[in-house]
């Protein structure tokens, strides 16, 4: 009996395989967090009233399974590389806020007027004039 079933799963399993040959067929990171807010959705329809959470989270489903079964992989792996480089530019911008904001009471921020470039100085000093690293541009500022 128990051989049966083994051989029986033996065959589900090669028919899955020969299914996804060729296909994007992972879970990387944008899947997985897709799959994570369709679970925040999902847990979220539970307490709303109406079922627009439901209707998001399936939708996020049917892209999961869209981007999972495409044959299309290159676009689908540059998808990911895309979203990847967005989450580490957002961590890096939310990082050096989170330090601008430890060091509001020593340093005051600005940026260089020819460059743009963001700029700090110790609190205190007075009328100052700064050397931009970036650009060279000298300039005169009130700290």
């Amino acid at each position: 009996m128990g051989q049966i079933w083994l051989e029986r799963l033996l065959r589900w399993n090669a028919k899955i395989q020969k299914l996804l040959v060729g296909r994007y067929a992972r879970m990387d990171q944008l899947n997985n967090t897709l799959m994570k807010g369709s679970l925040v959705l999902l847990l979220l329809n539970l307490f709303l009233p109406t079922s627009i959470a439901f209707w998001l989270a399936a939708a996020l489903l049917l892209w999961i399974n869209y981007r999972f079964f495409s044959k299309r992989i290159y676009p689908r792996s540059n998808e990911n590389t895309r979203y990847v480089l967005k989450v580490q530019q957002l961590k890096k911008k939310l990082s050096t806020t989170k330090e601008k904001f430890q060091e509001r009471k020593t340093y005051a921020f600005f940026k260089c007027p020819n460059c743009k470039q963001q700029l700090r100085a110790p609190k205190g000093k007075g009328l100052i004039k700064v050397t931009c690293s970036t650009c060279k541009e000298q300039f005169n500022k009130t700290v």
